[in-house]
């Protein structure tokens, strides 16, 4: 029963989910509700004949696929006329229900039915199911004219900067809400080592590794004064930083360097000499303009990337994931990661056995913030701009969002937080604005007689003003309903849920014979 109320509510959700978007979206959406639908009721089942867990959960999915095809025709029957747009042609609609009925039905069945094979052999082919489905979203939106694929682009930048808070917050316990700051000095590099508008044009393979060196390095200096701090004191300071960099790269327009022996100092001592100014009234960062456009990279059989071809960002950015979540796994299983883990749980017993907390901060600082060079160098390639006002400090608590929803401490949760809020963010309400515009013009708007009344209606109805109070409703939620996560840390989730009983996570040999032991 409780797997049935599962595979109905999944299949209402996606359904609505149609209503925003219509058309082909119907076979995107059924294929991911099928993938979420099966991990989760293949986790919460025992482990047994895969063709036995597969049967189990077959009427489940049939259930959600034909509540997600019923919803879909209806909203593409009626909610079309409610809105006042065109109904879609007669063969998207059949192929597309057909396609996203199959897709939910065949992903749910077979991802809970690998839960029934070895714990290695599960992983390893759940890996190549998601590889495959990773290779294959690009073509399938371009060929389905979705376009989706930018937004994606975006969500999987912010998955950059939350695996590299998640070394700072998750492993090491260090509250840090200047984690923007970071991310503005990668761009920031990328765009003077880059940009025509300073002359320099170094190749983007370059600059990203440099953008990336920088950003460690500032971390460094961040790292540095807060190493007597802990808690709020910690989170203050970092705040400051945070705040103090956007308006460091605003101000950056006059800047005059004067040779200190001929300007200052001789002329201290009453000797007189021509002073030397070695630079006078530079532009560096263009102020509240930005620098634009910059370099993008490029490849022998691919030639500059274009943003008119996402495609190739797309891999680009997955590549870098890729290399960020091999990175940061081998850095967590090392001796420094478990002296970050030591250091979380208490820095004075873990000084005692012989842990340095002062070079353990500092590398959580530096190494946290790389990725954020990486993130920033990325993005200002990407949107070939780099301007202050993307770095102010809601884009830090949006990061700390990231890892807070998706599992503190838990890469594939920092993953899945960030494509969840960041897809919302992007996605779902840019949607469902033009849904409750076109709904509200034809329904309730005309009824109104008062222009005054309408105009209000009309600009309040806006769910994109809202964007924050949604965001902080939805960790309020998360916090009172489930705090470790969306995929929790094993140990944070037996410190939170001491009664359950324990799950070994398939993410470290070390969890596992902690739990065990």
């Amino acid at each position: 029963m409780k797997i049935m109320r599962s595979g109905i509510t999944f299949g209402i959700l996606a359904g609505l989910l149609t209503f925003l978007f219509g058309g082909w979206s119907v076979a995107i959406i059924g294929s991911l509700m099928g993938v979420g639908l099966g991990m989760g009721l293949g986790n919460g089942l025992e482990r047994k004949d895969p063709l036995k867990i597969a049967k189990d959960v077959a009427p489940t999915a049939l259930v959600a696929g034909a509540i997600l095809t019923l919803l879909s025709l209806y909203q593409n029957g009626f909610v079309q006329d409610a809105i006042g747009k065109q109904p879609a042609q007669l063969n998207v609609v059949i192929f597309g229900n057909l396609f996203g009925f199959l897709g939910a039905v065949i992903f749910t069945t077979l991802l809970a039915g690998l839960h029934g094979l070895p714990e290695k052999e599960e992983l390893k082919w759940k890996m190549i199911l998601l590889a495959l489905l990773v290779v294959a979203f690009p073509f399938i939106d371009k060929l389905t004219a979705l376009r989706w694929t930018a937004q994606i682009i975006f969500a999987l930048i912010f998955v950059i900067l939350g695996l590299g808070l998640n070394i700072v917050v998750g492993y090491a316990g260090l509250l840090d809400l200047g984690y923007a700051a970071f991310f503005a000095i990668g761009a920031y590099t990328t765009g003077m080592l880059s940009s025509p508008v300073h002359g320099i044009h170094i190749n983007f393979w370059i600059v990203i590794w440099i953008a990336a060196g920088m950003a460690a390095i500032w971390g460094f200096m961040l790292g540095a004064p807060t190493l007597p701090l802990r808690g709020d004191y910690l989170a203050i300071v970092t705040l400051g930083f945070g705040e103090i960099v956007p308006v460091l790269f605003r101000n950056l327009i006059d800047i005059t360097i004067k040779e200190p022996l001929t300007c200052w100092i001789l002329p201290m001592f009453r000797i007189k000499t021509s002073c030397i100014i070695l630079v006078e009234h530079y532009d560096l960062t263009l102020g509240e303009k930005g620098i634009s456009p910059i370099g993008r990279p490029s490849l022998p059989l691919i030639g500059e990337f274009e943003s008119s071809n996402p495609i190739t960002w797309y891999f680009l950015i997955i590549a870098i994931i890729l290399l960020s979540v091999f990175v940061i796994r081998r850095l967590r299983d090392s001796r420094l990661g478990r002296s970050w883990m030591a250091i979380r749980e208490d820095e004075l017993a873990a000084a005692q056995m012989g842990i340095d907390p002062v070079k353990t901060k500092l590398a959580a600082f530096a190494l946290g913030a790389t990725f954020s060079g990486f993130a920033g160098a990325f993005y200002a390639a990407y949107i070939s701009g780099i301007f202050p006002s993307v770095f102010e400090f809601s884009t830090s608590i949006i990061i700390l969002c990231v890892v807070i929803l998706g599992g503190i401490g838990n890469i594939n949760g920092v993953i899945v937080g960030g494509l969840v809020l960041m897809m919302a963010d992007r996605l779902f309400l840019p949607a469902l604005k033009d849904f409750l515009a076109s709904l509200l013009t034809h329904t309730v708007l005309p009824s109104i007689s008062n222009p005054v009344v309408q105009l209000a209606v009309k600009d309040n109805t806006n769910p994109i003003l809202y964007r924050f109070l949604l965001f902080g409703l939805t960790l309020v939620i998360m916090m009172a309903v489930r705090p470790e996560g969306m995929i929790p840390n094993a140990q944070v989730r037996a410190e939170l849920h001491p009664d359950d009983e324990p799950v070994i996570e398939a993410e470290t040999p070390m969890t596992k014979k902690a739990i065990k032991g």
